[in-house]
C-alpha cells in the first residue's frame, strides 16, 4: 500500500462527509448569503449608474465583483464520472452508496449531494423533494438512491436489454410477442426508481434533465401504445423496439461520458458540412439547368405517313409517342437512352430521338428532372455510390463533353469534401485522446505530490520523535 493511503490528510477525509439535514440547513444559509450579496450588488451598481449619469460615462467597479466569471465544474467531478485517482486513496469504503456532500465545490451553494457507488462511479441529485413529497432523506428516495447506483443494477438492466434484443430478432409468436409486458414491467420499474431517486423534471439533475432519459420514456410510452391500441396502420411503432438497445449508453456512466464526448466532437465538422451542402446545393441546380429531362429520351419510332396510325395531329403523334410498344428496346423492357448532340447515343433507321416521354432510369429514382432528385444524384455522385452508370447515362444521352460535370464533382467531392470530412473527424479523436492523456497525466502528477507530501510529513514525525 502506498504511503498517500496509509497517511490521508484530515483535509482530504473531510472532503467526503455523509449528507445530514444540517448540511441542508448549511447550503441554504449559504444560498440566502449569496442572495443577499446579490442584491446588496445590484444596489451599489444602480447607484452607480445614477452617479454616472450626472458625471461622465465610467465604468464602477466594487469590491465585492470578481474579476473572472466565477468558478467552473470540475470535469473530473462531473455526474457519471469515476472517482479521480487523487481522491480514491481518502474515500472511506463504508460510505459507499451512502449520500454525500457534494464534492465540487461548484455546487457549494446549489441544493445538491453526490452518491459514490461501490463501482467508484459519482452520482449527483438534487436535494429537493422528488415528486414534492420525497425529500433526500425519506427512506424510500433512500432506498430508490441505493438501488440505482448500486453495480448489480446496471448489470441486470443490461441483461435484460441482451435479452430483449435476442427476442427481437425470433420470428413472432404468441409467446415471444407476451414476454413484451415482462420488459416492459422492467423498464417501468428502472424508471420509476429513476425518477423516486431523482425527481422528474423541474430540478437539476432530475430524470428528465437528462437527455438519454428521454429515449427511455419515449420507448416505455411507445411500448404502452403499443400494447394497449389497435395501432392498425401504424403497426410500424413496433419498430421503435429496437431503439432499446441504445438504453445501455444511459446505464454505463462511463459509456455515456464517451459517447458524449464524441457527440460534442462531432460539432466541429459543423462548417465541413455547410460546406458539403452548398456545394451539393451548386453542383445540384447545374444538373437541374444541363440535364432536366435529359435521361427520359428514348427512341421512338417514326409516326407512319401512310395514314394507318391517323391524321398526324397533336393527340394522335402524342398518343403514338407514348405507346411503349413504339420504342426501341429488347423485348419492350429495356429502352436505350440516345441523343442528339455530337457523340451521343444514336438511333436506329426509321427512329428518332425524343424527351419526355416514359420514366427516367432505375425505376424513376435517377435524374435531375427536380432540384430534390438532382440533389441525390450529386450526391451519389460525391458519395460514389454506383456513380459509373449515371456517368455512362448521361453521356450516352448528352455526349461526351459532358465528363468534365463529372470531373468536377468527382475530385472536389469524393476526393476533397470527404477527405476534409474524415480529416476533421480523425482530428476531433485525437484532440480527445490527447485531453484524456493531458487529464490522466494531471491525476497522476496529483497523486505523486500527495505521495511526496505524505512522505514528508511522515519524515517530520519521525525527525520529531528522534529529536
Amino acid at each position: 500500500m502506498s504511503i498517500a493511503s496509509d497517511d490521508v490528510s484530515e483535509e482530504e477525509r473531510s472532503l467526503f462527509r455523509p449528507f445530514t439535514r444540517e448540511s441542508l440547513q448549511a447550503i441554504e444559509a449559504r444560498i440566502a448569503q449569496e442572495y443577499a450579496k446579490q442584491k446588496e450588488l445590484e444596489k451599489k451598481r444602480a447607484e452607480g449608474e445614477d452617479f454616472g449619469r450626472k458625471k461622465k460615462k465610467k465604468e464602477v467597479r466594487y469590491e465585492d465583483e470578481d474579476e473572472d466569471e466565477g468558478p467552473q465544474p470540475d470535469p473530473t467531478l462531473e455526474q457519471g464520472a469515476p472517482i479521480p485517482v487523487r481522491l480514491q486513496a481518502s474515500f472511506p469504503s463504508e460510505l459507499s452508496s451512502t449520500p454525500l456532500e457534494d464534492i465540487d465545490t461548484f455546487y457549494h451553494n446549489q441544493r445538491t449531494f453526490v452518491v459514490v457507488s461501490k463501482g467508484k462511479d459519482i452520482f449527483r441529485f438534487s436535494a429537493t423533494d422528488a415528486l414534492w413529497i420525497l425529500d433526500p432523506f425519506n427512506p424510500i428516495r433512500r432506498v430508490a438512491i441505493y438501488i440505482l447506483v448500486h453495480p448489480l443494477f446496471s448489470v441486470f438492466i443490461i441483461c435484460t436489454i441482451l435479452l430483449n434484443c435476442i427476442l427481437m430478432i425470433m420470428p413472432t409468436t404468441p409467446t415471444v410477442e407476451s414476454t413484451e409486458v415482462i420488459f416492459t414491467g422492467i423498464y417501468t420499474f428502472e424508471s420509476a426508481v429513476k425518477v423516486m431517486a431523482r425527481g422528474f423534471i423541474l430540478q437539476p439533475f432530475t430524470y428528465l434533465r437528462d437527455a438519454w432519459n428521454w429515449l427511455d420514456f419515449v420507448v416505455i410510452a411507445l411500448a404502452y401504445v403499443t400494447m394497449g391500441i389497435d395501432l392498425g396502420n401504424l403497426a410500424a411503432l413496433r419498430t421503435f423496439r429496437v431503439l432499446r438497445a441504445l438504453k445501455t449508453v444511459a446505464i454505463v456512466p462511463g459509456l455515456k461520458t464517451i459517447v458524449g464526448a464524441v457527440i460534442e466532437s462531432v460539432k466541429n465538422l459543423r462548417d465541413v458540412i455547410i460546406l458539403t451542402m452548398f456545394s451539393l446545393s451548386v453542383f445540384a441546380l447545374m444538373g437541374l439547368q444541363i440535364y432536366m429531362g435529359v435521361l427520359t429520351q428514348k427512341c421512338i419510332k417514326n409516326f407512319p405517313e401512310d395514314g394507318t396510325a391517323g391524321n398526324l395531329t397533336d393527340d394522335n403523334w402524342f398518343k403514338w409517342c407514348s405507346n411503349d410498344s413504339n420504342w426501341e428496346g429488347e423485348d419492350n423492357l429495356n429502352y436505350p437512352l440516345c441523343g442528339n448532340a455530337s457523340g451521343a447515343g444514336m438511333c436506329k433507321p426509321g427512329y428518332t430521338c425524343i424527351q419526355g416521354f416514359g420514366k427516367n432510369p432505375n425505376y424513376g429514382y435517377t435524374s435531375f428532372d427536380t432540384f430534390g432528385w438532382a440533389f441525390l444524384s450529386a450526391f451519389r455522385l460525391m458519395t460514389q455510390d454506383y456513380w459509373e452508370n449515371l456517368y455512362q447515362l448521361v453521356l450516352r444521352s448528352a455526349g461526351p463533353w459532358h465528363m468534365l460535370f463529372f470531373i468536377v464533382i468527382i475530385f472536389l467531392g469524393s476526393f476533397y469534401l470527404v477527405n476534409l470530412i474524415l480529416a476533421i473527424v480523425a482530428m476531433s479523436y485525437d484532440e480527445l485522446q490527447k485531453k484524456a492523456e493531458e487529464e490522466e497525466a494531471a491525476e497522476e502528477e496529483a497523486l505523486r505530490e500527495a505521495e511526496e507530501a505524505a512522505a514528508n510529513k511522515e519524515n517530520k514525525r519521525a525527525a520529531a520523535a528522534a529529536a
